[in-house]
């Protein structure tokens, strides 16, 4: 090979080395234009032509065309790689570096919106426009969620920046965005340390309050919320702050607050980045409103106010289709299936989740894709639809391996679930695991979710008492029926009546059929046990027919079990 390319005259030589910078293939026309432009001494166009003939004939170079911006054009490429890097690795490192800004000069004249190609040949030729195009590349890749492509800009950029002693915090900071949506947790809190403890060095306030608020939410989604809430007190934005990182600020809040459960101090942290949001101009116009309004949407619907948070993420869903932003619009989306799952909805909510699966899938967040195929192996449990269930509970479970992440309750619960109305084994090892880590990191949701699971177990296996004192603390409305059930089948049909008929007069209030089916069915069995037949008879009518209406498969599965029991038996069971 070496041989080969020793046989080539001078101009051919040139040439060829001006291929061996581009890569696997060039344009004809841009090499062309290196060979006039970018020696020294220069080649006319005519012994550039020559020049590219006779290494054609030499077999060392062929003819090929290649795709540049996205349509096929005549170029040049190596016909073996292995002559490429011979050559390439026989350039000394001045002149590569010349070549590679040759290279650039060129690219920069034909396509200068091209920013991976020119921050690849600008970081190699050491030119300082290499850092501007690195940024613009990284930003570009992260806006595609071409996350692992994104994070190696950055990780170039930062180093740099560091080598040139110049301001890296800002390139920390947005490379831990990147990584926080990869679930790289650690390194992301890493690096935003590291680009906080820069601001603070360099007495940038602003910089401290966005890196913080950064911070806070990589370490909610692995660590919990203590350290978040602290940091948040100790850099909070002054009358000064720029809107938009009030607003990040703001938002950070409103996470800590979903984690910990408090879901009206999370409404109205996002409310105040809201009325900050509605100061921004520029590329944030639309992302910040977006990021707003979808987390006062969580935090309503997390609240129980479903009608609201309906009417948040409708209002958030346009900013964000305008915005671009996959990762919002996961996450407003889920908000939409969950109000048309508790509406009864079931068919629109797997269609939700299914696009909301896709967007997360594209976004490349294996927490996030977990957390929704979670959420749509439920949505078949309650259309009896087992295997399907089945399959995205245990994909879920297979995302959120091998360590534990924010997303690992919801994936082992739905799992566990699965298992529990198949009958399989193996449902309380899940949720044991799936309480230690909700525990863990102190995200209340995750431990409602696991404890409703686990009180469903309980009840199944003839345990109604210990499913009482589980869910003894639990304020969600969603529990309600099971509550009423366990209270049943342990033996106070009153208790489990009152608590009942209360939640199905509440459900129905606001819409939530799939609540009142259940919270009626249970009432009609209390009524039974209540040796209160013809009541009973009109309330498993009343719960049948909006289970058909919607239809609600596991609803209707229910009312029958129910409807079909011997409770004049169970009540000669019951003490007093």
């Amino acid at each position: 090979m070496t041989a080969r390319l020793a046989r080539l005259g001078p101009a051919a030589r040139r040439v060829v080395e001006a291929v061996s910078v581009a890569g696997g293939g060039a344009a004809l026309s841009e090499i062309l234009d290196v060979a006039e432009h970018g020696l020294h001494p220069p080649l006319s166009s005519a012994e550039a032509t020559d020049a590219v003939d006779a290494a054609v004939a030499a077999s060392v170079v062929a003819e090929r065309p290649v795709v540049v911006g996205g349509r096929p054009l005549p170029g040049l490429a190596f016909r073996h790689p292995l002559v490429r890097l011979t050559c390439y690795d026989g350039l000394s490192a001045a002149r590569r570096r010349q070549l590679h800004s040759a290279y650039a000069e060129a690219v920069l004249r034909r396509r200068p919106d091209a920013v991976d190609t020119l921050a690849s040949h600008l970081t190699r030729a050491d030119d300082p426009r290499a850092t501007r195009y690195l940024r613009q590349a990284a930003e570009r890749a992260a806006a595609l969620c071409a996350n692992d492509t994104a994070d190696r800009y950055y990780a170039e950029l930062t180093a740099r920046l560091d080598a040139l002693a110049a301001d890296a915090a800002q390139a920390r900071i947005d490379r831990g965005a990147v990584l926080r949506r990869m679930a790289r947790y650690q390194e992301a809190a890493t690096l935003l340390r590291e680009a906080l403890a820069d601001m603070v060095r360099r007495g940038d306030e602003d910089g401290q309050v966005l890196a913080t608020a950064r911070l806070t939410e990589v370490l909610a989604k692995h660590r919990g919320t203590d350290e978040g809430e602290e940091l948040l007190r100790t850099y909070p934005p002054g009358p000064h702050t720029p809107p938009p990182t009030t607003a990040t600020h703001h938002l950070a809040a409103a996470v800590v607050r979903f984690v910990g459960g408090w879901y009206e101090s999370a409404h109205a942290s996002a409310r105040r980045a809201q009325e900050a949001a509605e100061a921004v101009r520029g590329s944030e116009r639309r992302g910040l409103p977006a990021r707003s309004l979808g987390s006062q949407a969580t935090a309503l619907g997390l609240a129980g106010r479903f009608a609201q948070a309906r009417a948040a993420a409708d209002l958030a869903l346009p900013h964000a289709k305008a915005y671009g932003d996959q990762e919002l619009l996961v996450t407003i989306l889920s908000v939409l299936r969950e109000h048309a799952r508790r509406s009864g909805l079931l068919g629109e909510a797997v269609s939700i989740g299914r696009q909301a699966l896709s967007l997360a899938e594209h976004t490349g967040d294996p927490t996030t894709v977990a957390f929704e195929r979670a959420n749509l192996a439920e949505l078949h449990l309650l259309l009896r639809e087992f295997a399907e269930a089945r399959e995205h509970a245990e994909a879920a479970v297979r995302d959120a391996e091998p360590s534990p992440a924010w997303c690992t309750p919801y994936a082992l619960a739905a799992l566990a679930r699965a298992r529990i109305r198949t009958g399989e084994p193996g449902a309380a090892e899940l949720l044991a695991r799936a309480g230690r880590t909700a525990e863990a990191q102190r995200d209340r949701q995750a431990v409602h979710e696991v404890r409703t699971a686990e009180a469903e177990r309980l009840v199944r296996e003839g345990r109604p008492q210990e499913a009482l004192t589980l869910l003894a603390d639990d304020s969600d409305p969603s529990a309600t029926p099971l509550l009423a059930w366990a209270e049943l089948l342990s033996g106070h049909p009153d208790r489990a009546k009152r608590r009942a008929a209360a939640e199905a007069v509440r459900a129905e209030r606001v819409g939530e059929r799939l609540s009142e089916t259940d919270s009626r069915t249970v009432h009609a069995a209390a009524l039974a046990a209540l040796g209160r037949e013809a009541a009973a008879q009109e309330e498993f009518g009343r719960a049948a027919a909006l289970a058909r209406e919607l239809p609600y498969p596991a609803g209707a599965f229910a009312v029958d079990e129910a409807a079909g029991a011997d409770w004049a038996a169970a009540r000669s069971r019951f003490p007093g």
